[in-house]
């Protein structure tokens, strides 16, 4: 086994089409077997493609790292360790499941069905919205992100008002092409943000996830300290903010580019919401730049020997289209009843709020549609932006008239 001399292009990859993963993503898949790719640093980590090579990786227990403080871990940018390096999140074991176990109540599929009244409610009073303003109006911006917003604030227990600070801090820290100051200071705004909350929720608790992280878990159990519980709500937020905001905006592109999909979700939304949200997961694979790993142990992949303390980048958009494992995978079918998809990630690290996040989407996009039965981009499809250089995929703008 040999490792490959060949160039090793530039990540994040392009994508030549913006409803299709990038080309070289693509060819490398076909290829059969991992390539390396050059970050900005000037490393060569290795892009897997493939849907069993992401599969295998991060079932690899023991053999892998999320830790992005290891030097051969391929971070997005030199401020990655110093604002993630004591996430939970970019843990393992036993740093990583006894943390995660704390926030599983929060979001559980049983407490996330719990909130789909209230977040129809929600939805309904952000349409009378759109409902009162003249067109074109932006739908990232009065729809797709307002509705996160206010969700993942209700779930933490911060007051509506202080959502623009949740949303532009969280929006920064996840942009590639954001210099390290703005990132450290973005973060040091929602880290002050929730740290003010959870103070006032020790003499004034409430229902929400900061005061039973301050008040059960600081307070009572002493299982987190109070910089360990802020931290918490920082990822949640950026777990929970931006990356809902993307796919629902997408949703409603791919349903207006494709009306007979939007017609059948119609027809029923009991029986296809579930279903539209899992294929448009599939199908857009937001999460485009991650997961990451180091290898800590040697592993064969496709033939190919990655060795301890190599980097691994996994590529969600490739394998999300693999042939191998989806029938007709560039066609977007809300009806596929396939849940082989990775658009939460895989394994112990997938997606904690995938719940909250599903049952989001699939109230967003029947209401809207029901709702706004004239609605259409107001612009031509050639004029949308989309953020190839972000960690989650989406479109900038979405203008529509009705």
């Amino acid at each position: 086994m040999t490792v490959s001399s060949e160039h090793a292009p530039t990540f994040p990859l392009q994508r030549g089409c913006p409803f299709s993963p990038p080309q070289d993503a693509t060819a490398f898949r076909e290829s059969g077997r991992p390539h390396r790719v050059t970050i900005w640093d000037g490393s060569t980590p290795w892009l897997i493609t493939r849907h069993d090579h992401i599969q295998q990786l991060l079932g690899a227990l023991g053999k892998i790292s999320a830790d992005v403080t290891d030097p051969g871990f391929p971070n997005t940018s030199d401020a990655q360790p110093a604002v993630e390096g004591n996430i939970f999140f970019r843990k393992d074991g036993t740093e990583h499941l006894p943390v995660r176990r704390i926030l599983n109540p929060d979001f559980t599929a049983k407490r996330s069905e719990a909130l789909r009244p209230r977040i129809a409610e929600l939805t309904d009073q952000l349409i009378d919205d759109l409902l009162a303003m003249a067109g074109p109006v932006d739908l990232v911006e009065h729809f797709a992100l307002a509705l996160p917003t206010v969700v993942i604030c209700e779930v933490l227990g911060v007051p509506y008002e202080d959502s623009p600070t949740v949303h532009e801090s969280s929006k920064k820290m996840v942009q590639l092409s954001i210099a390290q100051d703005e990132k450290v200071a973005a973060h040091r705004a929602l880290h002050e943000l929730l740290a003010r909350h959870m103070e006032t929720k020790r003499t004034r608790p409430d229902n929400g996830l900061l005061s039973r992280l301050v008040n059960t878990h600081v307070d009572e159990k002493g299982d987190l300290t109070f910089e360990q519980a802020v931290g918490l709500g920082v990822l949640v937020i950026g777990a929970g903010h931006e990356t809902t905001a993307n796919m629902i905006a997408l949703g409603i592109l791919a349903l207006l580019r494709e009306p007979a999909q939007r017609d059948i979700l119609l027809s029923d939304p009991a029986a296809y919401a579930s279903t539209a949200v899992e294929e448009m997961m599939r199908y857009w694979s937001m999460v485009q730049t991650e997961p990451r790993r180091v290898l800590t142990e040697d592993i064969e992949v496709g033939g190919v020997l990655l060795k301890a303390g190599e980097g691994i980048i996994c590529n969600l958009p490739a394998a999300n289209r693999d042939p191998l494992v989806f029938a007709e995978p560039e066609r977007l079918d809300i009806t596929r009843v396939e849940r082989k998809h990775m658009g939460f990630g895989y394994g112990v690290h997938q997606c904690l709020g995938q719940n909250l996040s599903r049952v989001e989407m699939q109230v967003a996009w029947p209401k809207l549609f029901e709702r706004l039965p004239g609605l259409r981009l107001a612009v031509d499809e050639s004029e949308l932006h989309f953020h190839d250089d972000a960690l989650t995929y989406g479109v900038e703008s979405l203008p529509v008239t009705w």
